[in-house]
């Protein structure tokens, strides 16, 4: 069996690669035989056995790299978005005859089309290094905030990386509109416990009279965040959450439009540390800040859901945070500050990198 992923490896691309499969040939009779071979056995014309020849000449490209690359790029061209066909090249931005670099700064998906106007010599028709890598730069964080949007509006969350849940609210909104506390894969085993009452909401006294040492989550969790993720879920079929930190960008007008409305936001946040645990609740706020918009999100420091969730505040954290949006004040020309209750904070699976596009542009240069 053809090995496909070993030839884009070699800088094959995908199309290519294909043929090379259903003809029953690869890498290692690539490099064997001659270009008339190629020819005449298999049937490839001149100019494709030639490419192949030089293909795998090359030292191969890290199947790591190569496959961060493609989900980086969504599996299609950066520069057309796929527009111009399925097929892909991981085409080396500075030579790689000239460079040897298999880096993934080097690297970038194209498609056949614009991988031949790379390396065209017209002035009008071909791309250069350094529309390349703002390409490259652009479509990748588009890529992933489209990821990252789309698993938050999934709450496609590890429970393991959840830090804070507001278990009122949540069980509160289920309770408006559902009437119940829907079941989950953990409830029953949660009642069985006593952490939930027999109706499954929390049953805050006897967890603390019964299993915390001062702080409320200062024990091992039964699953309590897997519970509380799953009733978020069941609430994300009828609650629409707004991508606040794109309302963010947009201006205060769109973020005005989402006060009263329930949000998810994606992003660096700062905190103090509410000091050491407590059988009292604690003010816990996280802050968001750019030059025209200071997003805060008030909490209650005892719905930090482990020690190691306690340990990360007072810091700048990556977190995904859904929440109610309560006001949307002006503070100023041009500035605004946003209130809003957190319903569950976590560590992400998929961020935002918001590398600055001048960085391609130095790495280039440099």
């Amino acid at each position: 069996m053809v090995d496909v992923a070993r030839l884009l490896r070699y800088g094959v691309s995908s199309s290519l690669a294909d043929e090379a499969q259903s003809r029953g040939i690869g890498v290692t009779q690539i490099r064997a035989l001659s270009r008339k071979v190629l020819v005449d056995r298999y049937g490839f014309d001149a100019a494709t056995a030639a490419e192949l020849k030089k293909c795998v000449q090359r030292q191969p490209i890290h199947g790591e790299v190569l496959n961060l690359l493609l989900d980086r790029s969504n599996h299609v061209c950066c520069v057309c978005k796929g527009t111009k066909g399925a097929g892909v090249i991981a085409h080396h931005i500075k030579e790689y005859e000239r460079s040897k670099d298999n880096s993934y700064d080097n690297l970038a998906v194209l498609c056949p089309s614009d991988h031949d106007r790379a390396h065209s010599k017209g002035l009008t028709l071909g791309l250069s290094p350094q529309q390349i890598f703002k390409a490259k730069g652009d479509w990748e964080r588009t890529v992933e905030q489209e990821n990252a949007r789309r698993a938050a509006q999934a709450v496609d969350v590890d429970d393991d990386g959840i830090d804070y849940i507001n278990i009122k609210r949540i069980e509160d909104m289920c309770l408006n509109r559902y009437g119940a506390i829907p079941t989950t894969t953990m409830g029953t085993q949660l009642v069985r416990s006593g952490i939930l009452s027999s109706n499954f909401t929390f049953d805050e006294r006897y967890v603390r009279e019964n299993l915390s040492d001062g702080y409320l989550f200062g024990y091992i969790n039964s699953s309590e965040t897997e519970h509380y993720r799953q009733l978020l879920t069941r609430l994300s079929e009828s609650v629409s959450f707004e991508d606040l930190d794109s309302a963010a960008r947009s201006g205060i007008r769109r973020l005005q439009s989402l006060e009263g409305k329930y949000t998810f936001f994606i992003g660096a946040v700062t905190s103090r540390h509410p000091g050491e645990p407590t059988t009292h609740s604690a003010p816990l706020t996280w802050r968001h800040k750019t030059s025209k918009a200071e997003i805060c999100w008030d909490g209650d420091a005892k719905y930090l859901m482990s020690l190691s969730a306690l340990g990360r505040q007072g810091r700048t954290n990556r977190y995904l945070i859904y929440g109610l949006v309560r006001t949307v004040l002006k503070t100023g020309p041009g500035k605004v500050e946003v209130t809003c209750s957190p319903l569950l904070v976590a560590q992400p699976k998929s961020y935002i990198d918001r590398t600055p596009a001048i960085a391609w542009q130095r790495h280039l240069d440099g």
